[in-house]
């Protein structure tokens, strides 16, 4: 191992952490319900603009980081990039990259690929590959067929999101994989085919392999992303590389309606009841998301401060044009023993919007790996009980239907 330089410590049970106090005789079904629990107290009176008296640019926001360096240059540079990295994670888990190595040229190209399925297709086409026909969910998905929050359902809010689902196939990976890949329920591809399902090609030309392109260079930048990660936590570079040689990698094309501007000019309060809910306040399941948008929409609760009366306060994402937005997710947030942070976000349409396009990557190791505590010296003692990540991961996807 090597020498420690960044002398971490575990984080004490804050208002931005909803695992760390997890006990370690809990299931996955009780940690659900701990993160719900948590979910509706972080709601529960959270401030949709600032205080009186206090600026937006007083306020923290998402921080950019250039990992350019990370890609070409040495190990002092990767771990200047991966301190960068641990900054944002122990505070809100949020950070935005520029330089990842992804072409612009497949950024815009998967962007036009889902307009292309959501204005191209006929409902007909879609709703055969409804995710109702898959047992992973994959496919096509209205925006009635799920709530990323369970409090939402037959509520008078209803989330206008629509979605595309797929994940990982060893043909999407520009390594080849290593041929023991299997999906979240254990089963292996090589017995039961691809889990995914993918539009006819004479009905969508070249969408398959618009997608693939970019998923190929997005999961590239994920394993990268990962080592970073390892360094941040004062591990090994290579710590996770034998655990994402068949990952996990959940992708999403979501498409969010534009909405119409208002007559006249609203009050604060008659804005706020014309906004619609596009996806409801969740926190992600996986290790971490890179999200690819197309234009604003993503709102982020940040943690309670003296700016904000010690009230959570809703933020809206920047728009940074070539970049990647990436956040923690739950699973490395249990793992990291509550070190790292998976925080509270949604997607909220705003009067006079346009459609919004957004690609998200939901990055896991791979799901049949047993995960065991990182050492002691970097989180402190495990909280959490050892599991397979594919077992957590789909009992939090089930949880939405």
């Amino acid at each position: 191992m090597a020498t420690s330089t960044l002398n971490p410590q575990p984080v004490p049970e804050g208002s931005n952490s909803h695992f760390v106090s997890s006990r370690k005789t809990q299931t996955i079904a009780e940690e659900v319900e701990a993160s719900q629990i948590h979910l509706r107290k972080r709601l529960d009176g959270a401030l949709t603009r600032p205080p009186p008296g206090v600026n937006a640019e007083e306020l923290p926001t998402v921080p950019l980081i250039d990992i350019g360096p990370s890609l070409d240059g040495d190990l002092a540079s990767r771990k200047a990039v991966a301190y960068q990295i641990r900054d944002a994670c122990v505070t809100t888990g949020f950070f935005q990259i520029s330089n990842h190595g992804i072409r612009q040229e497949s950024m815009a190209q998967v962007v036009e690929q889902a307009r292309r399925f959501f204005h191209e297709l006929s409902d007909e086409q879609r709703q055969a590959l409804h995710i109702k026909h898959s047992a992973l969910m994959r496919g096509y998905e209205p925006h009635d067929a799920t709530y990323v929050n369970t409090d939402d359902k037959g509520g008078a809010q209803k989330e206008t999101k629509e979605g595309f689902n797929w994940g990982y196939e060893q043909g999407l990976d520009p390594t080849g994989g290593d041929g023991k890949y299997v999906e979240l329920d254990g089963t292996s591809p090589d017995k039961t085919g691809s889990g995914n399902v993918w539009p006819a090609e004479q009905d969508l030309p070249g969408f398959y392999n618009g997608l693939a392109e970019y998923y190929g260079q997005v999961l590239q930048v994920a394993r990268h992303l990962f080592r970073l990660f390892a360094l941040s936590l004062d591990l090994e570079e290579d710590y996770f590389d034998p655990a994402t040689t068949h990952p996990g990698g959940i992708a999403r094309l979501l498409y969010y309606p534009g909405q119409p501007a208002l007559e006249k000019e609203p009050t604060e309060e008659e804005a706020d009841a014309a906004n619609k809910l596009g996806l409801g306040a969740h926190t992600d399941y996986e290790c971490f998301t890179l999200l690819l948008s197309s234009s604003s929409g993503l709102e982020i609760l940040f943690p309670p401060s003296p700016l904000t009366n010690d009230q959570p306060i809703w933020r809206p994402c920047p728009v940074r044009p070539g970049t990647l937005t990436i956040n923690v997710a739950d699973f490395l947030m249990r793992w990291t023993n509550g070190l790292y942070k998976s925080t509270i976000h949604r997607v909220v349409s705003k009067p006079g919007s346009g459609e919004r396009y957004s690609i998200p990557f939901f990055f896991s190791i791979n799901y049949d790996s047993e995960v065991t505590a990182l050492p002691e010296r970097c989180v402190g003692k495990s909280n959490f009980l050892p599991l397979k990540a594919g077992e957590y991961v789909l009992e939090r996807l089930r949880v939405t239907q």
